[in-house]
């Protein structure tokens, strides 16, 4: 049985499974009414939905993709490499949203879904049998493909650093009557997600270009730089989503609740500072060549004084809130 063949057989039993769960599912999408029970963002996450749609039908679109592609290739035994690495890149985006999606359940509403999990496997098999093809991860592709992959990484950062700075924006617009309402924290939520797809695009197509010269790459001090600041943008999601997006409507500076939800307050104003500082950090040494002159030592530096003035000037923020609710 040759690799395809095996490509064919896993992207049609994943298909048939998702389609399946989205139909035996399908009652219990039902829009949110006024219980505020459904007007959270942990009832969203228990639904495993992510930016309002079913993750069972992005899913099944994944695995139908997958299938027509293969079946096309393997019927008119055409090979085509470029078509390949877009569907390879396309398996990972998939697969990192499936993980990200088993973590944020299992997290935060204490539910492990198994549909999740076997389509999380399913799509990890999947972006495996699809790198071990013929000619697909190759220098030469990947440096044709260039231009599509640093597209993709464009819009990665795009969309971390546009819902980064929405997300701020947003807060402290909430925050006018002094406490974020289930609605509020439900809009917040989405935004948060829009900011995780742009990370997912950001680690997909970064891997993409690193790999078409991966000496130069790992050598260069800029490009070490934005590997810190994207490791530290990943920590820092996990951080918000899993601690500050499921408890957002309890970030309040009214008289009893103020004082009782001091730490998590805090917390969230320094988080959504690193998350800002780190953002625009990245987008900055993505953009800027010539900053690759700089030593690694050195721009590190700047990133932490940066960083101390951006989560002391979050908690000076905190302390004029405090005094306007006084």
């Amino acid at each position: 049985m040759s690799l395809i063949h095996i490509i064919l057989i896993f992207a049609l039993s994943g298909a048939i499974f998702s389609l399946y769960k989205t139909q035996k599912n399908m009652p219990h999408r039902e829009p949110f009414d006024d219980d505020p029970a459904n007007r959270h963002p942990v009832a969203h996450i228990k639904k495993v939905l992510f930016l309002e749609v079913p993750i069972e039908r992005i899913a099944a679109g994944y695995f139908a993709i997958l299938l027509l592609a293969y079946v096309w290739l393997w019927v008119t035994s055409t090979s085509m490499p470029e078509l390949e690495l877009g569907l390879l890149m396309f398996s990972g985006i998939v697969f990192l949203l499936l993980f990200f999606k088993q973590v944020l359940v299992t997290g935060i509403a204490d539910h492990f879904r198994w549909r999740v999990l076997l389509m999380l496997l399913l799509s990890a098999f999947l972006t495996l049998l699809i790198w071990h093809r013929p000619d697909v991860v190759t220098q030469p592709l990947l440096e044709t493909a260039k231009v599509f992959t640093l597209t993709l990484h464009l819009l990665g950062l795009v969309l971390g650093l546009g819902g980064a700075f929405i997300l701020d924006v947003m807060i402290f617009h909430f925050l006018n009557n002094l406490k974020i309402s289930s609605r509020e924290a439900v809009i917040m939520h989405l935004i948060s997600q829009m900011i995780i797809f742009g990370l997912i695009l950001l680690i997909v197509s970064g891997v993409a270009l690193t790999l078409t010269d991966p000496g130069t790459y790992l050598e260069n001090p800029r490009f070490q730089m934005k590997m810190t600041g994207v490791f530290v943008v990943i920590l820092n999601g996990i951080l918000l989503n899993l601690f500050i997006v499921p408890e957002m409507e309890k970030i309040s500076f009214r008289e009893g609740e103020m004082e009782k939800n001091s730490g998590l307050i805090r917390f969230a104003f320094v988080t959504g500072a690193v998350s800002m500082v780190s953002w625009f950090s990245v987008f900055i040494l993505a953009m800027i060549n010539p900053l690759e002159k700089f030593s690694y030592p050195l721009l590190p530096g700047v990133y932490l004084l940066l960083l101390a003035g951006t989560i002391a000037r979050g908690l000076a923020t905190k302390k004029i809130y405090e005094k306007n609710a006084e």
